[in-house]
């Protein structure tokens, strides 16, 4: 009679393979809920004026037509949008909305149809960061949108502006982006910087866009690492587990750094001086006027008890570094420190009337309209524009 044994390896394999199952059952399944936790947290679209009601939202924007600002928010998060561009790392993603437009080249419409770079006419190129691309209010409300007003009532209906603002841009990347434009036989008449608070988000040396760690993450696959460190850095719940014990940078929405001392203040302030230096010797060598703008920031000469409901330093975030930067910026200027050849200091702009600002940092329609006004005031008394057929 013969007995029925079971084979001892037969069964510790069976055991190891359930195991195993188990475990990559168990692991896939935690990573795909901390990516849809992780996903959930980063991509969390920006609230402009979330919550508010219409009576806030009058006061926000000094409008009785509340129920079209409602609209134009609904587009506004489209800003973030972004499509991966060389050199310059990123630019906003192209669109075609009712009040948000942005052309394949990057390029936000100024309400009157799409930007078109071969069109005649003098060519104003305005680069910058989210103040200049205009967020929270409609493609005619922005600063180079108010600027081309400004110009056609001057009498210079000739002259075409283009804005290249992008979100979380600073002057290192406008600089860039100019030479590329550059380089592909694209050439302004005036170019105009609108600088100032972006620089100072993004307080780390040596240079990095909003997207460098999102790239540096893409490459590390393709970098010889070894497989345990390539695995830990894509795993969302070693991520979460980083969070949860208090390392914020893992999942902060906001793409900039804080400054670590006077030392990275000054350090933020040579960036903007040299890049402004850099661009000036560009527009000397290739026969372009350049303008540069040190534009208005809430934490500096700015009352914020102005506004209709108190913006708390937290909610600022990484905005407080100009808190810090401005003043040096000040300091510097006036004892000849900074490369001041077309600089136009607009530091204490506020708008004549109504409120300043629709969010933490952004700029209201009315302020818009006083910063291009003030703007095309420059380029035309000063004679920056080209002759051309006034209309």
């Amino acid at each position: 009679m013969r007995r029925n044994r079971t084979n001892p390896f037969r069964r510790l394999f069976s055991t190891l393979g359930l195991l195993l199952l188990v475990l990559v059952v168990g692991i896939g399944g935690l990573e795909l809920v901390a990516g849809w936790a992780v996903k959930l947290i980063r991509d969390k679209r920006p609230a402009f004026a979330a919550q508010l009601s219409d009576a806030d939202l009058a006061k926000l924007y000094n409008t009785e037509d509340v129920g079209r600002y409602r609209k134009i928010l609904r587009e506004s998060w489209r800003q973030f949008d972004t499509v991966y561009t060389p050199f310059v790392e990123y630019r906003t993603a192209p669109y075609q909305g009712t009040h948000f437009t942005v052309s394949d080249d990057g390029i936000r419409g100024n309400g009157a149809g799409r930007p078109d770079l071969g069109a005649e006419g003098a060519k104003v190129f305005v680069f910058g960061g989210s103040t200049t691309l205009g967020a929270g209010v409609a493609d005619n409300e922005t600063i180079p949108a108010y600027l081309e007003q400004a110009l056609g009532t001057a009498g210079r209906g000739d002259a075409k502006v283009f804005n290249f603002g992008t979100v979380s841009y600073h002057s290192t990347q406008e600089r860039i982006a100019l030479e590329r434009l550059l380089t592909a036989g694209i050439k302004p008449d005036v170019a105009v910087f609108v600088d100032g608070d972006a620089d100072f988000y993004h307080c780390a040396m040596p240079d990095s866009s909003a997207w460098n760690e999102r790239l540096s993450q893409i490459t590390l696959a393709r970098s010889r690492l070894p497989l345990w460190r390539d695995l830990a850095a894509r795993s969302h719940v070693l991520q979460m587990i980083r969070h949860l014990s208090g390392d914020k940078s893992v999942l902060v929405r906001e793409w900039g750094q804080f400054c670590d001392g006077d030392a990275e203040v000054d350090a933020v302030i040579r960036r903007l001086d040299t890049n402004r230096r850099m661009i000036d010797a560009l527009a000397d060598r290739l026969g372009f006027k350049v303008l540069f703008v040190q534009q208005p920031v809430p934490t500096y000469a700015y009352d914020n008890r102005k506004r209709p409901f108190p913006v708390k330093e937290e909610a600022l975030g990484y905005h407080m570094n100009a808190a810090r930067g401005y003043p040096r910026l000040a300091e510097m200027k006036a004892a000849g420190q900074l490369w001041d050849k077309g600089l136009l200091w607009l530091a204490e702009l506020e708008p004549a009337e109504g409120n300043a600002y629709i969010d933490a940092v952004h700029y209201s329609p009315a302020f818009n309209k006083a910063i291009g006004e003030r703007i095309a005031t420059v380029l035309v008394e000063g004679g920056t524009l080209p002759a051309g057929n006034s209309r």
